[in-house]
């Protein structure tokens, strides 16, 4: 599938240079109350936060544009929005490594019953190589060099990754509102940012403007099923969430 041309989406931003910031700005908070607030449920009910196979996938995807850094920094797409971004993802990578750790720490009787702690580090540490290995090929298939594309379709399965901890425990334990409001108004400013700013062409098309709808609409969704589910509003509540 043709994507985007790097330079000419890169030249609209810096058109739409204000906009870009403050609308894509306001998307980036929202995004570190999502991920820092994960984490801090993930303490608080001393669960694991986030699906093994979303910080599997999650990981290695942020991971490696950090390590793009020659790319962003005066490499061949040096750019100020490309670099701010750089910023950005070290906080969502150092959630997602917390989110890992967490796992590993707190998910063995839901993800490894009946195995020893050690047992069941071994395999989280496998899934997570596993991760590492399955979005290299991806990144490898992909023509998507600003990574613009895989940041909205690992997004969108942040949705999924909600449904199914909500789905397999009996309350929303892990999740709070706060957490899930974040992530929604990261999907909802990012879509009016990318659609409306990045120049078009590809970001007009029915596949990309498809993958945004999906992710706002699923994440009101989420919202309303962590609600139900007698999520927290945050993580500074004292108690966890009751089990239903």
């Amino acid at each position: 599938m043709n994507t985007y041309d790097p330079q000419t989406t890169l030249d609209a931003i810096s058109r739409n240079a204000v906009a870009v910031v403050v609308i894509g700005g306001l998307s980036i908070l929202a995004m570190f109350v999502f991920f820092v607030e994960g984490a801090r449920m993930g303490r608080r009910d001393r669960v694991y936060p986030m699906a093994l196979w979303m910080t599997a996938l999650w990981w290695p995807h942020d991971g490696s544009y950090l390590l793009h850094f020659n790319d962003w920094f005066g490499g061949r797409h040096s750019h100020w929005f490309m670099q701010l971004f750089w910023f950005a993802i070290i906080v969502t990578f150092i959630a997602e490594s917390v989110y890992a750790w967490q796992t590993i720490q707190y998910g063995r009787d839901e993800l490894s019953p009946g195995r020893s702690q050690r047992a069941h580090t071994i395999r989280i540490v496998g899934a997570v190589a596993a991760g590492v290995i399955s979005w290299a090929l991806v990144k490898g298939a992909l023509r998507d060099d600003l990574y613009l594309l895989s940041f909205m379709a690992t997004l969108l399965w942040g949705g999924p990754s909600a449904s199914a901890m909500l789905g397999r425990r009996p309350d929303a334990r892990g999740q709070s509102l706060l957490e899930w409001i974040g992530y929604s108004v990261m999907a909802v400013l990012y879509s009016i940012v990318s659609i409306f700013f990045f120049g078009g062409g590809f970001f007009h098309s029915w596949q990309y403007v498809g993958i945004c709808l999906a992710a706002c609409i699923w994440s009101f969704v989420i919202v309303a099923d962590v609600k139900r589910a007698g999520g927290p509003l945050t993580s500074w509540r004292s108690s966890p969430a009751p089990a239903g």
